[in-house]
């Protein structure tokens, strides 16, 4: 080989080696920015997620809630706050 030939071969070598590193770094740069996306997506949806199932115990607890403080149909105990000095017994099952 000639140093004409061998300097051309080196030429086309670094120019071969530089456009596929170009063209390997553009796929890395696409894959990386498409993670990125995906990413961000799973957790908008997992934020989405939590934040609906937040709101659907919320409304069962204020649901629940409302349904324990309607009196029923006979019910008629009264709460008297009273502070005592006395101990309250249990009374005997009659």
């Amino acid at each position: 080989m000639t140093f004409k030939t061998l300097l051309a071969v080196a030429a086309f070598a670094a120019f071969a080696t530089t456009s596929c590193s170009e063209k390997t770094g553009e796929h890395a740069e696409a894959t990386a920015e498409s993670a990125t996306n995906d990413a961000a997506a799973n957790v908008d949806a997992a934020g989405n997620a939590v934040e609906n199932a937040t709101d659907k115990a919320a409304a069962e607890m204020k649901e629940g809630a409302n349904e324990m403080a309607t009196p029923e149909k006979g019910d008629t105990a009264v709460v008297v706050e009273k502070t005592t000095t006395k101990v309250v017994e249990e009374t005997p099952k009659q």
